[in-house]
């Protein structure tokens, strides 16, 4: 076979592939799965010190971290199971 005619029916195939693909694309095959881990927030201190809100599965935490260190400073949300109760002083409505 004539070289133009192999690469002819290379690119109908290619062509094909392609369009395969993109109709699974839109259909969602290739999705990838939600990320675990997410960087929220950031803020810079300066002098190389920052503060971040980073969320893994459903809970929330700050840390503050410089160029050499990295420190949990609070967890701000529960899992879910937990969501629906509010945190003791806020719960009491009231100074004890």
């Amino acid at each position: 076979m004539p070289t133009n005619v192999i690469d002819g029916m290379f690119s109908l195939r290619m062509g094909a592939l392609w369009e395969a693909i993109k109709k699974l694309s839109r259909r969602g095959v290739f999705l990838r799965p939600e990320r675990q881990l997410r960087l929220c927030e950031t803020l810079s201190l300066g002098n190389r010190g920052f503060l971040a809100v980073v969320r893994f599965e459903e809970q929330k935490f700050l840390v503050g971290g410089t160029n050499q260190s990295l420190a949990l400073l609070a967890e701000l949300s529960r899992p879910s199971h937990a969501a629906g109760k509010a945190p003791e002083s806020v719960q009491s409505g009231s100074p004890s």
